[in-house]
């Protein structure tokens, strides 16, 4: 069987669940140094526990994944809350945006190498692209194992080619539950001149 749930798989990990989560480390590190306000894009966003963070630091916030069923939890939230989010179900595979729309994007735990150029495109100038996900190493220890999915070590720093790196990091994060996972993380700028 493929390591890539189908999308009922998809769906079963979200039903019965709440929107929100604990954010990645590496994002609520870098949370001071985001541009403030603006519009945001949340990839992979899941039930949200990056959007609903964005959202309380003054984004405008735009959250796509594939799967119905987090996106309406998500939906659920940001109605009874009143927040500027706007989920939305997208295929990952075939997404498109104008160029230059989002002040800031965040791509956590999904890897599409063909997706980072329309990413880049997509930043304004003066934007800023968070992606952390996991690393060749974490096959080792624990899900997931396709190396389709696992960075190679720098590999990041080569997909985030054109923009700036502000702070860049590979190794082991180890969570406040004490699971570990290996992870690449960066935060990258668009050049105002780009």
């Amino acid at each position: 069987m493929s390591e890539e749930p189908s999308r009922l798989e998809w769906e079963e990990r979200h039903r019965g669940r709440t929107a929100g989560g604990e954010p990645e480390p590496f994002l609520l590190e870098v949370l001071s140094s985001l541009p403030r306000g603006g519009l945001a894009l949340d990839v992979a966003a899941g039930r949200g526990r990056h959007s609903l963070l964005l959202a309380a630091s003054g984004f405008k916030v735009i959250a796509i994944d594939y799967s119905w069923e987090a996106m309406s939890l998500l939906g659920r939230t940001v109605r009874e809350r009143r927040l500027p989010i706007s989920p939305a179900v997208w295929n990952l595979d075939t997404f498109s945006s104008r160029d230059r729309t989002f002040d800031l994007i965040v791509n956590v735990n999904y890897l599409n190498r063909l997706l980072f150029p329309k990413l880049i495109r997509s930043l304004k100038p003066g934007g800023a692209l968070l992606v952390d996900t996991f690393l060749t190493d974490q096959a080792a220890i624990g899900h997931p194992r396709n190396p389709d999915f696992l960075l190679k070590h720098y590999e990041l720093r080569d997909l985030l080619g054109g923009l700036e790196i502000v702070r860049y990091r590979e190794g082991l994060t180890v969570y406040h539950d004490q699971t570990r996972a290996w992870r690449a993380s960066a935060l990258a700028v668009r050049k105002e001149n780009n």
